[in-house]
């Protein structure tokens, strides 16, 4: 189960959330202030209105009339979306003129302190504004005005301020959410180019890590990077040492053993010959293996990064000379296949040798008496060389366990140290170049193409 957590969705949550929320409350604080500034200025007209209608109300033999023509009628309801009613009562709260489908005031009307109410007239939504003023032919008679004007302009002017705010912050939102987004990645680049840094170093490069320009934030993990380094360095040091040393203690008695076998065999009559023989084979083995033991240390603990120019035309070339007489014996036809144009690549030519010889050798072995063996440069791009032989092959299922140091395909009857393969997958690592085992096609065998990265731009 995988317990990680992402620093960038942690810090993107942690901000943005907040964000978020606050853009709701201001949404909300934003609507309401619409409102109220609808509603003020609106309720004041409204005000201005009944005002309006106050002093247009004369009395005469029939009672109490509002002299309001069409004109002034148009010039009240201010526009054509919306409605308007007026009414006129007294103070006992008895209707004495206008529109009797407005409902009776509530609340006590004696008061001079204007009062405002939401209501509901033929189905729609109105405000109310009340007030109590005198008559102007009789001023000690007080009449209460009503006027209602629907909702529609009111709703119409709330929901532009509504959205001359929301839009506005809606679009300083999503800029808000691209810079926050943009600051999270961009403060966590030092990061990702440290992960990048330390991936593409070999498993060998143990170089401290440069912090000049690193985020202070960032310097302490570079440090305890670095002493990590440092400590796997001193460790992969001792092993260096003690490789070297275990190597020279065991080439002086191989040697040593070779010499006494050596005489041995001057001085052997009968049997004894063979039995010295058999312990010459296996020293010979011995010393193999330890050649091979070194050459793959010297593999594995590269620090620096191979520079020499090497063409593999000619490499390839030699080390098939090389082999010409082991394939002879086994009455092999050895043939090397030169690419046309120059095939470059920079790498250490003495183990590139060694990795090459490694897969012709291991071809020439493995191939049965009067069989084929093929070395082919290709130059690319990418440079390719290939060897391929007419051997028993390789089972697909073990072809990625012949690159482990030690172990060998159950059934060869070749001896070997089982190290070959290890050496040339490790000096293949050192130079970034690739080794593939693959059928051969139609003929019975094994196919070995290593690439090399291309390098004709570093060399041309």
């Amino acid at each position: 189960m995988n317990n990680t957590q992402s620093i960038s969705r942690k810090l993107l949550r942690v901000l943005l959330v907040p964000l978020c929320v606050m853009f709701v409350l201001t949404g909300f604080v934003a609507y309401n202030l619409a409102a109220w500034f609808a509603n003020d200025s609106y309720d004041k007209e409204l005000l201005n209105s009944a005002h309006a209608v106050a002093a247009r109300l004369t009395e005469d033999h029939n009672g109490i009339v509002a002299d309001l023509p069409l004109a002034v009628q148009a010039v009240l309801r201010h526009n054509d979306r919306d409605e308007f009613f007026y009414q006129v009562l007294s103070t006992e709260k008895v209707r004495l003129a206008g529109d009797a489908i407005l409902p009776t005031p509530r609340l006590d009307v004696n008061t001079d302190v204007p009062a405002f109410r939401n209501s509901v007239v033929n189905g729609h939504d109105v405000r109310i504004a009340r007030i109590r003023m005198p008559l102007r032919q009789d001023p000690k008679k007080l009449v209460v005005v009503q006027v209602a004007r629907t909702l529609n302009a009111r709703n119409e002017l709330i929901h532009k301020i509504f959205l001359s705010i929301v839009v506005p912050q809606i679009i300083l939102g999503l800029l808000s959410v691209a810079a926050v987004n943009y600051g999270v990645k961009d403060g966590l680049r030092p990061l990702i180019e440290l992960c990048k840094e330390i991936q593409q170093r070999s498993q060998s490069d143990l170089t401290p890590i440069e912090n000049e320009n690193t985020p202070k934030e960032v310097v302490p993990i570079v440090e305890a990077i670095n002493s990590l380094f440092g400590r796997i360095d001193e460790h992969m040091e001792e092993q260096k040492r003690f490789v070297a040393n275990a190597a020279h203690q065991l080439r002086t008695p191989v040697a040593g053993l070779r010499a006494y076998i050596e005489y041995g065999r001057r001085i052997a009559n009968g049997g004894f010959a063979e039995v010295l023989n058999q312990i010459d084979a296996g020293t010979d083995r011995i010393a193999e293996l330890v050649g091979g033991l070194l050459i793959l240390a010297r593999a594995s603990e590269r620090r620096v990064q191979p520079h020499d120019l090497v063409e593999l035309n000619d490499l390839s070339s030699e080390v098939t000379s090389d082999l010409i007489r082991q394939a002879a014996n086994k009455k092999i036809e050895l043939f090397f296949h030169p690419s046309s144009n120059r095939s470059m690549v920079i790498g250490d030519k003495a183990e590139l040798r060694e990795m090459l010889s490694n897969v012709v050798n291991n071809a020439v072995s493995y191939t049965p008496d009067g069989g084929v063996v093929n070395v082919t440069v290709k130059s690319g791009p990418p440079p390719v060389v290939t060897v391929q032989d007419t051997g028993p092959g390789i089972p697909a299922q073990e072809r990625k366990r012949v690159f482990e140091r030690f172990y060998r395909v159950l059934g060869t009857k070749v001896n070997g140290t089982g190290l070959g393969l290890a050496i040339v997958q490790e000096i293949a690592n050192s130079h970034k170049a690739t080794v593939e085992l693959l059928d051969p096609g139609e003929t019975k065998g094994t196919l070995v193409r290593i690439t090399f990265p291309n390098s004709e731009e570093k060399v041309s």
